[in-house]
């Protein structure tokens, strides 16, 4: 695929599920779109939101200002300059204007000071305070962490999203006052709670969420030890859709795992290019620790069922999908029930996948034709050699096209199915929830299963008690399960 430009293909595909429009037209509109970005200098961790809220909105091919004067006070040109160059890194061809326009599309404020913005917000410990515009914040109970910046910059997005997409109605919700912190579940309050050093935990998965995961961490100056765990490497697609990595990122090809190290200065990370299945052998063998804690950062069934059997005292899962991809969850499991395929029961066979029966016929390779979004390319289509002039015909009318379209060009489906992106806006708030569940000391008494959608923010009726299922293998072979856990800890 071509890499002369960043690839907005993954946030344009979002949003059209979320509006209804096409994807030519959204660019259009977005590109028409102007967003003002003020703060307060001293508001609670004001560099972290920054960060995150400007880094989010580059994410999206719209018209970014930044006034550094906006709020009260003037921001630090040293983080000003950190921006700059943070956006420079997701997309050279649209800087961050450091300049208030004349006219504004969107006017997003991070602080206490604003009550004109369409939007302001603010971290209060590890949470945050949402206000629509007129709206005061009113005092803060603690002052600002890294985990309550990086969810404020993400719910802040998700407000300026739906204006700029323009979300359908019955797709959003208003902007409210929004008082949450992902620790207690509820409001923020003023009891302290700070993250331990990391030990004895992995990280399965180094895809939205794990880096979003990864994100927090850094901001949180954590410490310790943590395993990361992940195959695949930083293509350009994940520049607009992933908390971490820009563009020399994906052309450097790093592997995932690598850029997450690089990314947490002060914890030793043992970064392991693979799946949960290879660390549960290399587990088995002697060459890797267990972990008592597993934060789950993975995007498939199959994947967490991996998951569920290393074994883990507990598993604290993180997930985005539904229709339009931007429902989040947390899952919290143990071995012992609920685990990960109480929550995620094996679906019935359902025979090759559209990507097995492509690669059969075609010859590409699975990991190309899950990647939904690449264009397919000459070069590619010319190392094909198996191929019926038929079938080299179709490939050759989708050659620069998005690959997930071939499962309709070689009639296997109706339509693009089995690709549906996330944003760094979304995954960054289920990774707020596994944290800060982490944080919380993970299940306690009961495992909690928190869901809500990030165009509608957190609820009252988002958190419900998960029980085991009587017919789950964590309940019928736990003694066989308990044996492996006690080979598995003594190695």
């Amino acid at each position: 695929m071509s890499t002369d430009h960043t690839n907005y293909s993954r946030p344009l595909r979002l949003a059209a599920g979320s509006s209804g429009a096409n994807e030519a037209d959204l660019q259009t509109r977005l590109e028409n779109s102007i967003v003002l970005v003020t703060a307060d200098a001293e508001a609670p961790a004001v560099a972290a939101t920054l960060r995150v809220l400007v880094g989010n909105l580059r994410r999206l091919p719209v018209r970014l200002h930044l006034d550094p004067s906006g709020g009260d006070g003037e921001l630090d040109p040293n983080l000003v300059t950190d921006l700059e160059q943070l956006t420079a890194g997701i997309d050279a061809d649209r800087s961050l204007s450091v300049i208030r326009p004349e006219h504004v599309t969107f006017h997003v404020h991070v602080g206490t000071s604003s009550t004109s913005a369409h939007v302001s917000g603010v971290a209060d410990g590890h949470g945050t305070r949402l206000r629509p515009a007129g709206a005061a914040v009113g005092s803060l109970q603690q002052t600002g962490t890294g985990l309550g910046g990086v969810l404020t910059g993400a719910m802040l997005t998700a407000e300026v999203f739906k204006d700029v997409v323009a979300v359908l109605l019955d797709r959003q919700g208003p902007i409210r006052s929004i008082d949450f912190c992902p620790v207690t579940l509820g409001e923020p309050d003023d009891t302290i709670r700070s993250l331990a050093p990391l030990r004895d935990i992995a990280l399965i998965g180094g895809g939205a969420i794990g880096t979003a995961i990864a994100l927090i961490f850094r901001e949180l100056n954590a410490t310790g030890l943590l395993a990361v765990v992940d195959p695949e490497t930083y293509d350009h697609p994940n520049v607009t859709t992933y908390s971490l990595g820009d563009r020399a990122t994906a052309a450097a090809r790093t592997p995932k795992v690598h850029l997450i190290r690089d990314q947490l200065c002060d914890v030793t990370v043992d970064p392991i290019i693979g799946t949960a299945r290879d660390y549960i052998d290399a587990i088995d063998a002697g060459d890797k620790h267990m972990p008592t804690t597993v934060l789950g950062a993975v995007d498939s069934v199959d994947a967490r069922h991996e998951i569920a059997a290393i074994h883990a005292s507990q598993t604290l899962d993180g997930s985005t999908g539904g229709d339009t991809g931007t429902m989040l969850s947390l899952s919290e499991a143990t071995w012992t029930g609920p685990c990960l395929r109480c929550y995620y029961p094996q679906r019935p066979a359902q025979g090759p996948s559209v990507i097995d029966l492509l690669t059969l016929r075609t010859g590409l390779p699975r990991d190309l034709l899950a990647r939904g979004t690449d264009k397919l390319t000459a070069d590619e289509l010319t190392s094909l050699d198996n191929l019926t002039p038929k079938d080299r015909a179709i490939l050759q009318s989708h050659v620069g096209k998005d690959i997930c379209g071939l499962g309709k060009a070689f009639g296997l489906t109706g339509e693009n199915q089995g690709f549906n992106p996330s944003a760094a806006f979304v995954a960054q708030q289920a990774a707020a929830l596994v944290v800060g569940s982490l944080i919380r000391g993970g299940v306690t008494t009961e495992a909690n299963n928190v869901q809500y959608d990030a165009l509608f923010g957190p609820h009252g009726d988002m958190t419900l008690s998960r029980n085991s299922k009587a017919t789950c293998r964590c309940q019928l072979e736990r003694d066989i399960h308990q044996d492996v856990r006690t080979h598995r800890r003594g190695r």
